[in-house]
């Protein structure tokens, strides 16, 4: 059995050495977390349209009282919208699929290009966003490594964080918090204003997860141009000849 910790990040620069890295185009890969992302978000739309017409009728009930073809109302939206929320929920797991595949390639890429002293091994790079706790920080700085590498391969130590990673960050962990909180702490509630209050705090998550959504797609995008865009003009750049012995001899 291993004595080593496995949740420690590898050495830098040493699976550099032990792996040769052959750089693959992430346009397929980040052509289908555009399209799954672009499905979350309309979908997303849509519950948040359903949620907000769910609060106007709480607060008909709040203010008018119930009735008979009130209740039948609220009733017929529950169940749309907890339809809605089970398809998001397929479409979450293969947001997480598609993201999980083209971040593993993009932090391959990025060695592929040149890049040296990564902290987070492309493994890595996706296993530690189902690390509990560090969860929180480490998938942030994986994926900011990436990003300045593949902008810069041989410089990206002097570079600082991107702000649209910084601020996609800061909704994505909003928006999981506000998840856990809300099945964590929230129990059923059977009166029009507990009920109102619940559906706020839900839809203040979701309102959370269709902004991280949309800033990731960008992140995508502009990530895996970058690295095309990387790999074109290395491979434009003139060869270095190599020095042989006769040109020794050369005068």
């Amino acid at each position: 059995m291993s004595r080593s910790n496995p949740f420690n990040a590898p050495v830098p620069g040493a699976d550099d050495v032990a792996q040769p890295y052959v750089f693959r185009s992430p346009a397929a890969l980040g052509n289908g977390v555009r399209g799954v992302l672009a499905a979350f978000v309309l979908l997303t739309l849509a519950v948040i349209a359903v949620m907000l017409h769910g609060l106007q009728l709480l607060q008909q009930g709040i203010d008018t009282g119930i009735s008979t073809g009130l209740q039948e109302e609220l009733a017929g939206t529950g169940r749309l919208q907890l339809n809605l929320f089970r398809l998001q929920l397929v479409l979450m797991l293969a947001c997480y699929l598609w993201a999980g595949s083209w971040v593993h390639r993009v932090a391959c890429n990025v060695r592929a290009l040149g890049a040296k002293g990564l902290d987070d091994s492309p493994g890595w790079a996706v296993g530690w966003y189902v690390v509990p706790v560090m969860n929180l920080v480490r998938p942030m700085r994986a994926m900011t490594q990436v990003w300045l590498a593949s902008h810069a391969p041989t410089r990206w130590q002097k570079l600082g964080t991107p702000r649209l990673l910084a601020t996609w960050w800061c909704f994505w962990v909003a928006g999981n918090l506000s998840y856990w909180f809300v099945t964590q702490y929230l129990r059923p509630e059977h009166t029009f204003e507990g009920l109102h209050t619940q559906q706020w705090l839900l839809l203040c998550g979701q309102a959370l997860n269709l902004v991280a959504a949309a800033l990731f797609l960008l992140v995508v995008s502009r990530l895996t141009r970058m690295q095309v865009e990387e790999r074109e003009r290395q491979q434009a750049m003139p060869a270095i000849p190599t020095p042989s012995l006769a040109d020794a001899f050369v005068a």
